[in-house]
């Protein structure tokens, strides 16, 4: 009987092994040095392979679809570098003609719409940006940007493209049991993948801080290394309504928002408006320096730890800037208020 138990064991491990997950990533790119490198995300070499006339070929099994990256060095002096979906199938990188930086990655579904999508969105994205574009188009240009997400993951349910664009592009807007929802949607293998299964964890993190949920602590020390709490400040009878702010010095998007911030903080602290930052600089003077030189007046505290912050593990936040708007009775009213958003949120409550 343990004979048979190990012989199906073997037979299951080399059934994980078959040609059914073998991968094939093989291309041609002018001026390649003489030995291509495939790596995961963590940098550990998966293969390699000699390059003979700028062509190449690399042979392998997927366990499981995975992001890769192959490049031309183990490490500096790269002539490219192009980032793959590694799954089964024959993946094809070759120099694109319409854009050098960029090589065409091809071949298996996951890679053929991540082609794809990248185009789109590169025309959508050049047009944009064309000082000629009026601000009415630039309107429907996003709009079109959000169609085409929206319109690809569902499309690729099924592979890796589809989950790396839900967690990298629609993660920040949707609530908690939004992405679950989503999540429940790809095929049963796709929801096994550590891409949606990270995603899953975090979305069941967000739900905790959905709009309607009570508020989680925060205590990280002040610029004189003083421990503060977003309790002590919630709980101010001065404080009608405050803004827990995620942001850091380095994140452009973050300091964009700092003169629709000062704009509603100074219109509206004397009636109860407060602001609670927490910074993910990893630099104290870089900290400092964009409070003091930008007049940012309310409270600020940070760990300096970048994103390795418990606070962003309890908030689920995955991207900067981001905000969770706290009524004094320790209830999340409003999250990821923008722009103009924030001011005319605030001014409907306390006008």
């Amino acid at each position: 009987m343990n004979k048979l138990f190990i012989l199906a064991a073997s037979a299951a491990l080399l059934g994980s092994c078959s040609p059914k997950n073998q991968y094939v990533v093989e291309g041609q790119i002018a001026d390649a040095n003489p030995t291509v490198y495939l790596f995961d995300e963590e940098q550990n070499i998966l293969d390699s392979a000699a390059v003979k006339d700028g062509a190449f070929r690399l042979k392998g099994i997927a366990e499981e679809p995975q992001v890769a990256i192959l490049r031309d060095a183990r490490e500096e002096s790269a002539t490219f570098v192009a980032m793959l979906l590694l799954e089964p199938g024959t993946i094809s990188v070759n120099d694109n003609p319409d854009n050098p930086f960029r090589k065409r990655v091809t071949g298996t579904p996951a890679n053929d719409a991540n082609a794809a999508y990248a185009e789109a969105g590169d025309k959508l994205i050049r047009e944009f940006r064309d000082s000629a574009t009026s601000e009415e188009r630039r309107a429907q240009i996003e709009s079109e940007y959000e169609t085409l997400t929206r319109e690809t993951v569902e499309q690729n349910r099924d592979n890796l493209f589809g989950a790396l664009l839900l967690a990298q592009q629609m993660n920040y807007e949707l609530s908690g049991q939004e992405l679950l929802d989503e999540i429940a949607r790809f095929s049963p293998e796709m929801q096994q993948n550590p891409v949606l299964v990270e995603l899953a964890e975090s979305a069941r993190a967000k739900m905790k801080t959905d709009i309607g949920q009570p508020y989680i602590d925060v205590v990280q020390p002040d610029a004189d290394g003083k421990e503060v709490s977003l309790k002590s400040v919630v709980e101010n009878p001065a404080n009608k309504y405050v803004l827990l702010d995620f942001w850091a010095s380095w994140c452009g998007p973050c300091m964009g928002e700092v003169p629709h911030l000062k704009k509603t903080y100074d219109e509206f602290h004397k009636k109860g408006f407060e602001i609670f930052g927490v910074s993910f600089d990893n630099d104290r003077e870089d900290w400092l320096e964009a409070v003091k030189e930008n007049q940012m007046t309310w409270v600020h505290v940070g760990e300096l730890n970048g994103f390795d912050n418990q606070a962003a593990k309890d908030y689920a936040v995955s991207g900067i800037p981001s905000n969770f708007l706290i009524d004094n009775n320790g209830k999340i009213v409003a999250k990821n208020l923008r722009g103009e958003a924030l001011y005319e949120k605030i001014a409907e409550l306390l006008q």
